[in-house]
């Protein structure tokens, strides 16, 4: 196991202490901040909104083509059946990317037979993707293997931790409620009737789950899931640790000695996106600070521990997958940047 510098140690009380200080804000002005920062027709809401969950849809063709590549196999009909495989994750990465990400932001329109265009698009740019790494060296890619079973690893636990917590905390989101959405007139008008129009909101500490609020009536929840079917999912934000799946590129400065000195770039970049993303989701009212905040530090957090994990099997796997020793990552010691 890697030993963890004193720098470190800082750096991680740092992000720490960030964090208890957003959470225990959260606690008391979550809907405050919401209603003080809701402009669902901002230009920076609606964009980054539209492309915050961009990193995560592309960690599957990523990985996918990265593997296509490894040439597992002994026989030649076992390589080729990797290599299908491995077409096949790059395929189911494009279609996912366009037919969920693409299709719901930018084509606004219905088309006959969306998903023959889903199909030879996505086709299209599997064939593309392969192509373009087909000059690649052989060794570089070998070594990308280490990287792409990081990035599969990220993403993969990220988003389980984050799908079973909105199982659990069913949060309804402010976009929902408020009055300033016309969509909200004939809920408000059916459900409100004292004039408080967030009695459906409730406190990131309070899982409902566990503590329902006494107007999550069956009628309340169908009502309310009818003009909106992600209406119980702001508890943590789904955007926000897609965007944090950007924090992948870290481990790429521990793999290559020419990218070191760059190292803080590899931290600074994400960090700034998954930021703005997280911004935006409030702005539009998809989600409060408390929702980003445990999203953004959910993709960070486990994106650190993972790199930290596999790095001190570095040398081990380097030589289960015949990796040239010259090759290996001298870092031992977390420094620097955790």
């Amino acid at each position: 196991m890697q030993k963890i510098s004193k720098k470190a140690w800082i750096q991680i009380a740092a992000c720490s202490g960030v964090f208890a200080v957003l959470i225990i804000l959260a606690a008391f002005y979550d809907l405050a901040i919401s209603k003080a920062m809701y402009r669902p027709d901002s230009l920076f809401g609606q964009y980054f909104a539209n492309l915050g969950e961009l990193p995560s849809y592309l960690s599957a063709p990523a990985v996918g083509v990265i593997l296509f590549y490894q040439g597992f196999g002994r026989t030649r009909g076992q390589v080729i059946f990797f290599k299908i495989l491995s077409a096949a994750l790059i395929f189911l990465g494009w279609f996912y990317a366009i037919g969920s990400w693409f299709w719901e932001n930018f084509v606004k329109e219905s088309i006959d037979y969306a998903i023959v265009y889903k199909i030879v698009f996505s086709a299209i740019l599997t064939l593309c993707l392969i192509l373009s790494c087909a000059k690649v060296d052989k060794k570089l890619m070998r070594r990308l293997l280490f990287f792409a079973c990081f990035l599969a690893i990220v993403a993969a636990l990220s988003n389980l931790i984050v799908q079973i917590m909105k199982l659990v905390w069913s949060r309804q989101r402010f976009r929902t409620m408020t009055p300033e959405n016309p969509a909200n007139a004939s809920l408000i008008a059916e459900f409100v009737r004292d004039g408080d129009y967030f009695k459906g909101f409730s406190p990131w500490y309070k899982p409902q789950l566990l503590f329902p609020d006494p107007i999550r009536t069956d009628a309340y929840i169908r009502a309310y899931k009818a003009a909106d079917h992600d209406a119980f999912k702001s508890f943590p934000s789904g955007h926000s640790v897609a965007a944090a799946a950007s924090f992948g590129v870290i481990l790429l400065p521990d793999m290559f000695r020419r990218l070191a000195k760059y190292k803080w770039m590899f931290w600074v970049f994400p960090a700034i996106y998954t930021v703005l993303v997280c911004l935006s989701r409030i702005v539009i009212g998809a989600h409060y600070l408390s929702d980003v905040v445990f999203g953004g530090f959910t993709g960070f957090g486990v994106a650190v521990l993972v790199r930290w994990l596999m790095l001190s099997r570095m040398d081990k796997f380097y030589d289960r997958f015949g990796i040239p020793a010259e090759n290996k990552a001298k870092i031992i010691v977390l420094d620097g940047n955790f």
